[in-house]
């Protein structure tokens, strides 16, 4: 995968690959997410897991490369980004989503 990114690094440069890597990474593992969330009868939103799996994927392989563990497109930095955007999808399920009362419209049963 190294090589793969590395060419396509070359030609859209490498923020721009990192990050289009780790929006796909991202987004897969907040779909991952949803469709466990749904198994586990959780309440959380498809929108709210996706975007923290990309949010966290970005601030992870950031924090990867600013800690020196690799380059941008390097396969740590990458793997990073996927741990991060895991830890992400975890904290969002983890937040408390208000009190809902039953008459609320918007709650979903």
């Amino acid at each position: 995968m190294d090589a793969l990114l590395s060419a396509a690094a070359a030609i859209v440069g490498a923020p721009n690959a990192q990050f289009l890597a780790l929006l796909l990474i991202g987004g897969l593992i907040g779909w991952s997410a949803t469709k466990l969330s749904h198994v586990l009868h959780a309440d959380v939103r498809a929108g709210a897991l996706l975007l923290s799996g990309v949010t966290g994927a970005w601030l992870a392989a950031e924090l990867a490369v600013r800690a020196g563990v690799g380059q941008r497109c390097a396969d740590a930095v990458l793997i990073a980004g996927a741990i991060g955007a895991a830890l992400f999808c975890v904290g969002c399920r983890a937040l408390p989503h208000g009190n809902r009362s039953s008459e609320d419209i918007a709650v979903r049963h």
